[in-house]
C-alpha cells in the first residue's frame, strides 16, 4: 500500500494511492466514519496491521480520486521524534572517499532534526555559511511501533514502511570537525517522499536506488550492497535508544556524491539545480535548490 502526506487548504491530509488515483482519506473519513486513520502519523501509530484493513475499506467506499498533479505534497513523515542516519554504509561510497573512512563493525550514526524536513516537488534552501552543498540519495525506514533492544531477526516486524530521502549535506560545515551534525541539519536538508510504501509490499533486500542531478544519473546502488543492512540498523539503534512510531532512519548513500569526484570536477550544488531520487516501487522524490 502507498500512502501520501499531502496539504489540502493548508491542512495535512492522508492520501491513499490506488489504480484509479489518490483517495483523500482524511476528507472521506470526515464524511463517513470508517475508523480509518485521518493522518499519516495516526496511520503509523496505529501500526500496519491495524491501519491497513481500514484503509482498504476506504478504497472501496471512495468515489472521488485525485490526479497526481492535483496533489500538494508534504514531507512523507511530518512529525518524527527522531531522524537517525547511517553514514558511509555502502562500500563503493567508502571507496570514493579516498581512504577517509573504513568499514566499521558497527554503524556510523548521526542525526538530523525536524527543521530539515522538506517535501517532494518542494525546495531545499542553500545554507549561507556553506559553499559546498552536496546530495545523497537514500532509502529511509519508517518505524511502525516502539522498539527497544530488538534482536536483528525481529527487526523487520518494527518497520511500518519505506520512503525516499535526500541527505543534503554542507560538506565544508560537515568536515570542519569530527562531528557531522552542523553540515547535516541545515533547514530543509532532509526531503522525504513522495510516499510511504508499507513493508508488506516492499522488501528491504534488494531495492534499486538512483540519484540524479539536473537529469544526469549520478548515483546508483542496491540495498543489498549496504554494509549494515536495514534490520541491523533498526536493531542497533534500538539498543542505543527507544525508537518510536514515526521515527525515520536514513540508511546511507551509494557512490556518486560530489564529494567523491576529483577536485576539479566537484560541481557543488547551486540555486536552480534539480535533484531526483528514484526507487522502482516507491517512485521519485524531486526537489529544487534555491537561495536561502
Amino acid at each position: 500500500m502507498k500512502l501520501i502526506n499531502m496539504l489540502v487548504n493548508g491542512q495535512l491530509h492522508l492520501g491513499l494511492v490506488t489504480e484509479r488515483g489518490v483517495v483523500d482519506v482524511t476528507e472521506l473519513e470526515m464524511k463517513i466514519d470508517t475508523n480509518a486513520p485521518q493522518s499519516m502519523m495516526e496511520a503509523i501509530r496505529m501500526g500496519r496491521e491495524n491501519a491497513l484493513p481500514y484503509l482498504q475499506e476506504v478504497e472501496l467506499l471512495a468515489k472521488r480520486f485525485l490526479r497526481e498533479d492535483e496533489i500538494t505534497y508534504a514531507p512523507a513523515v511530518d512529525d518524527p521524534e527522531k531522524i537517525l542516519c547511517a553514514g558511509v554504509n555502502y562500500r563503493a561510497h567508502i571507496e570514493e572517499t579516498r581512504g577517509s573512512f573504513t568499514p566499521a563493525e558497527v554503524p556510523t550514526i548521526f542525526a538530523k532534526f525536524r527543521n530539515t524536513l522538506a517535501a517532494h516537488r518542494g525546495e531545499v534552501k542553500l545554507n549561507r555559511s556553506s559553499k559546498k552543498h552536496d546530495y545523497e540519495a537514500e532509502i529511509a525506514v519508517i518505524i511502525g511501533k516502539r522498539a527497544s533492544y530488538v534482536p536483528v531477526e525481529d527487526a523487520e516486524n518494527y518497520i511500518f514502511g519505506y520512503t525516499l530521502a535526500n541527505d543534503v549535506s554542507a560538506r565544508d560545515l560537515q568536515k570542519a570537525t569530527s562531528q557531522w551534525v552542523p553540515g547535516k541539519t541545515c533547514d530543509t536538508f532532509c526531503p522525504l517522499g513522495p510516499c510511504i510504501v508499507t513493508s508488506d509490499v516492499l522488501s528491504y533486500k534488494n531495492m534499486h536506488i538512483t540519484g540524479y542531478k539536473n537529469g544526469e544519473l549520478r548515483q546508483e546502488g542496491w540495498s543489498s550492497d549496504m554494509i549494515h543492512d536495514i534490520p541491523t540498523l533498526v536493531s542497533y539503534l534500538s539498543h542505543c535508544c527507544t525508537l518510536e512510531p514515526g521515527d525515520v532512519i536514513l540508511t546511507g548513500t551509494p557512490a556518486g556524491v560530489i564529494l567523491g569526484r576529483p577536485e576539479g570536477q566537484q560541481d557543488w550544488l547551486r540555486a536552480g539545480d534539480v535533484l531526483t531520487v528514484r526507487e522502482d516501487t516507491i517512485g521519485e522524490l524531486t526537489v529544487t535548490m534555491r537561495e536561502a
